[in-house]
């Protein structure tokens, strides 16, 4: 079986960052830090921003529900008992998830028709309840990206006191990222995410990071649960973070796979929409039914229910698996 459902990296981790993760085998016996001081500072760095803007979780995830507790927490000094969350659906899984462990109601908002966060929409929707907005860019599931001049200009017209999480969990993957500093000063109440799960290919050791304004951090930081982050990931992050080479080699051959899958599915009389993540998207009715068709295959994709199919892209041999599945299939109908 060949998972494409999970957006997870096809590589095991960085030559680098494995070396160190061995040396950790024998320490296991220990504790990690009580809060993740040092692995706050390697990012901080990394950024070239101060310690006081960063914080740090179990995955870019945990982050976020730290976030919205917070939103939760600043609405309520506001006046705001039925807390609300608008973000743009289908999205993430685990965001409607977080939604109710923070006690907020989610207002999705319907994507364009190419598959587009609609930020007029979103914009529209945010009423005196609205306690935070979560805009994904490049999307999950769709891979598309909210173009920097219009997402500086929606960040600018928002109130002050609301808290926008934007999710760049697969940043790295993308031709089009927007300058941070940019992000962060076009409205003081932004915390963008970010993940070691997906271009670093860290994964199972659940470690991300948040990054704001040193006001809104600081309420992020005062929620970060002691010992989250495990030693591994704590000694892997500064590893990983100067691993430029080797990461952009890994960049470089996902992209190849990405656009190599497209045209191939293009070639099958399958429509991909244009992704700057590690997945491709097939939209619609058909797209639902290539899912479905590669799920019975053997090829686990992620089917978005009404929506369409995400596929994860993989090595050269799990492309060729799914065109193969996908060839074959055709020549028997």
């Amino acid at each position: 079986m060949v998972r494409l459902d999970l957006n997870e990296s096809a590589y095991p981790p960085l030559p680098s960052v494995a070396e160190v993760l061995r040396e950790q085998v024998a320490r296991t016996n220990l504790y990690p830090e009580f809060l993740p001081h040092s692995t706050r500072r390697a990012v901080a760095r990394h950024l070239g921003v101060d310690d006081s803007m960063v914080s740090v979780g179990p995955g870019a995830t945990g982050v976020a529900l730290q976030t919205l507790h917070a939103a939760v927490r600043n609405g309520a000094r506001r006046g705001v008992d039925t807390p609300e969350l608008v973000t743009a659906t289908p999205t993430f899984d685990g965001f409607p998830i977080l939604a109710d462990m923070a006690g907020l109601r989610m207002r999705g908002i319907p994507l364009d028709a190419r598959g587009q966060v609609d930020l007029t929409a979103i914009h529209g929707a945010i009423g005196s309840n609205t306690v935070a907005v979560i805009i994904c860019s490049p999307h999950n599931p769709t891979g598309a990206v909210v173009d920097e001049a219009v997402l500086l200009s929606f960040l600018n017209a928002l109130p002050p006191h609301l808290t926008v999480i934007i999710d760049e969990a697969y940043i790295e993957f993308s031709t089009a990222a927007p300058d941070l500093a940019g992000l962060l000063h076009a409205h003081l109440g932004t915390v963008v995410l970010r993940t070691f799960s997906k271009a670093y290919g860290l994964a199972a050791l659940r470690v991300g990071y948040g990054v704001g304004n040193a006001r809104v951090m600081a309420e992020v930081q005062r929620l970060e649960v002691p010992f989250a982050v495990g030693a591994p990931a704590q000694a892997a992050v500064p590893v990983a973070l100067a691993a430029h080479t080797e990461l952009a080699q890994r960049v470089t051959a996902m992209r190849t796979q990405r656009t190599r899958l497209a045209q191939q599915l293009h070639e099958l009389g399958a429509e991909t929409l244009t992704s700057e993540a590690n997945f491709v998207y097939l939209q619609g009715d058909d797209g639902i039914a290539l899912g479905s068709l590669l799920t019975t295959s053997g090829i686990p994709v992620k089917q978005v229910r009404g929506h369409g199919a995400r596929v994860t892209v993989g090595d050269g041999c799990t492309t060729e698996h799914v065109l193969a599945a996908l060839r074959a299939t055709a020549a028997s109908a």
